[in-house]
């Protein structure tokens, strides 16, 4: 394997450091004593002490109290010993699901991938290629050779004795258990980027960065309204939005790359690895140009909107849905023709430069409203309520950053009902 290091492995969200190391603190953390951990481990005493001393160092704190009588963690210890827990449980889950793909294996547990033992150099390179799906792209995120990637890729496959990718043309295809094993894996990083987190956060210092996705009704008020509340008291914070189809956010979600959803709320099934949290219920409205004939024209029903031309959300969205079940309760055809669109920009330039109508929250148009260019026609939409929330990993505690952000969105929600 090169000898070039994988100095970017930290922008895919893996820190810098040995997943050894942070087993040992685990097992150190559990039984308060360097020889069981040890022998539990089957390491010397020797190399887990100086583990911990490497974590040490690295991270800028004291994990353990050194007595005669053992090794009690830290409030630093103590934190980070909770985290690498649940980063564990994601690889042993990894594991699991394992034995289900490869037939031949009947355990997982002697795999250095799913047991903490592998080098998350090795763990970046994966991630790379999964996520860029073509080997100098994912060589050149991470600042390495191609070789590099070709070789981390190879021993990953070799200790488990099955393929990852699968080559195409153009580049690479994940298999089944390449994808599972990508979700896991992010996942357990996403909980050791929090434990880092939440040391700085022992100390009184916020620090992190959180990442949104969007779905249209929030990108207009309850979002930037949140991030603005947030950073007025937390300036030193990072914020990131990420938007897209819900499936796409969801997906990016489950395996850790989002902290939160923000939107109208889906369905989630009883036994869903995700959470929702209702925030606010908003209306649907219909919405055109100032100066649109029907601008000024009460009594309005949607009978004298048929011959305009229409702006919509996707189909089986929840606003279409709603819409749809509105035209036929009044036994109206749906509109032919219509232009399926979630940029808010999208919508703006076409009713600007037409009659089309189109449907959304009046929210959405909050400040095109304010300045003139948007309003919403004098015709209820009944029964269009909606459910505007956010969603997040159900068994997951958000960072210490997330958390905050998740407060701020609560207070401005809270504002707009009002």
């Amino acid at each position: 394997m090169s000898k070039k290091p994988m100095g970017n492995s930290q922008s895919l969200g893996i820190p810098n450091l040995s997943l050894r190391h942070l087993k040992a603190v685990m097992y150190v953390a559990q039984y308060k004593n360097l020889t069981r951990a040890a022998n539990k481990l089957n390491r010397s005493q020797t190399a887990i002490t100086k583990a911990i001393s490497d974590l040490e160092s690295n991270l800028g704190v004291q994990l353990f109290d050194r007595s005669s009588t053992g090794m009690l963690p830290t409030v630093y210890g103590d934190a980070l010993a909770k985290r690498v827990i649940q980063a564990n449980a994601e690889f042993e889950a990894a594991g699991a699901q394992y034995v289900e793909y490869n037939k031949t294996r009947s355990s997982y547990q002697n795999i250095p991938i799913f047991t903490m033992d592998v080098s998350y150099k090795r763990l970046a390179a994966f991630i790379a290629l999964h996520d860029c799906k073509e080997v100098s792209a994912a060589a050149q995120q991470l600042g390495v050779t191609r070789a590099a990637i070709y070789n981390s890729v190879r021993q990953l496959e070799e200790l488990l004795d099955l393929c990852l990718f699968e080559r195409e043309p153009n580049g690479v295809t994940n298999t089944a258990f390449c994808t599972v094993l990508a979700r896991h894996v992010k996942l357990a990083f996403a909980q050791i980027r929090h434990a880092i987190d939440d040391i700085a956060n022992v100390n009184g210092v916020t620090r992190g960065k959180v990442v949104v996705g969007t779905l249209p009704y929030t990108r207009t008020i309850l979002t930037p309204r949140a991030i603005n509340h947030l950073l007025a008291e937390q300036p030193q914070l990072d914020i990131a939005t990420a938007e897209g189809p819900y499936s796409t956010l969801e997906a990016a979600l489950r395996c850790g790359d989002l902290d939160f959803i923000v939107g109208a709320i889906r369905p989630t099934q009883s036994d869903s690895s995700l959470k929702t949290e209702q925030l606010l219920e908003d209306r649907l409205a219909l919405i055109v140009r100032k100066g649109h004939p029907l601008e000024s024209k009460q009594n309005l029903s949607l009978s004298d909107l048929q011959h305009y031309g229409w702006v919509l959300p996707a189909n089986n969205t929840p606003a279409r849905n709603l819409f749809d079940d509105v035209l036929s309760r009044h036994q109206l055809a749906l509109p032919e023709h219509a232009v399926e669109t979630s940029s808010l920009s999208t919508v703006r330039g076409l009713l600007l430069e037409s009659d089309r109508i189109a449907l959304l929250s009046e929210h959405q148009i909050y400040y095109d409203k304010q300045y003139g260019a948007l309003i919403p026609l004098a015709i209820e939409l009944t029964d269009t309520y909606r459910p505007i929330g956010v969603t997040m990993r159900a068994h997951t505690a958000p960072s210490p950053a997330a958390q905050l952000f998740l407060n701020s969105l609560r207070i401005v929600a809270k504002e707009l009902i009002q």
